[in-house]
């Protein structure tokens, strides 16, 4: 399992609590995000640390590119477990998503989201360019939104995709919620363990990191 001792993530030692935060479990965390994507603009990231079994790493260059696109790659793969838990029923389910104005007003134009709520994070002075928004859509928009999803780009490190995913809702089980949980962490530490193995760009560090990973 992993779990995220900073805004993102979640551990085994919370199981009691996915039933409350999965199947939002990447969503849930997207406010913080964006507050968190206002200091990148200031303090670009290089690097991360990662707590894997115990032992820790820090991934430097090629290895830290890496594993930018693992964690756009583990959305889609979020999105898509939770769309195939709410099956064929064209299910309505509250959704939040995230992105540049751009972005946002692209997605909002293109599919038929009912938007509920939008929230800007920053102005020309911050030149922090994000939105949040809330709204309902159906499992078939959905869909849609994740095959354009997919289909714009294999290396979104350079050109982020917006953050969307469904919210905590009705129509998916708090059983079939833990094994999404579980097969997103899966999903994770093996891409992890591939990184590592490559070598190039990965060092061993201290464990001071805050994303900690077990198998």
């Amino acid at each position: 399992m992993v779990f995220w001792l900073s805004p993102l993530g979640v551990g085994k030692s919370l199981r009691n609590l996915q039933f409350i935060i999965v199947p939002g479990i990447v969503i849930g965390i997207i406010g913080g995000i964006l507050l968190f994507f206002a200091a990148y603009n200031y303090y670009p990231q290089k690097n991360v640390n990662i707590n894997l079994n115990g032992k820790c790493y820090e991934f430097l260059d090629e290895a830290y590119q890496k594993y930018q696109y693992l964690v756009s790659l583990r959305e889609k793969e979020l999105l898509k477990l939770q769309i195939d838990s709410l099956g064929e029923s064209n299910t309505f389910v509250p959704i939040t998503f995230s992105g540049s104005s751009d972005e946002v007003d692209n997605i909002i134009e293109k599919f038929d989201v009912n938007v509920t709520e939008i929230q800007t994070i920053g102005d020309q002075k911050t030149q922090v360019d994000k939105k949040i928004v809330r709204g309902v859509a159906s499992s078939t928009i959905l869909e849609q939104i994740l095959n354009n999803i997919s289909d714009s780009g294999a290396d979104n490190t350079t050109n982020p995709i917006p953050k969307i995913g469904i919210l905590p809702n009705s129509g998916i089980s708090a059983s079939e919620s833990a094994k999404i949980s579980d097969k997103i962490d899966q999903f994770m530490i093996s891409g992890l363990k591939k990184i590592i193995g490559e070598k190039n760009g990965v060092k061993d560090t201290e464990c001071r990191s805050t994303i900690v990973y077990n198998d």
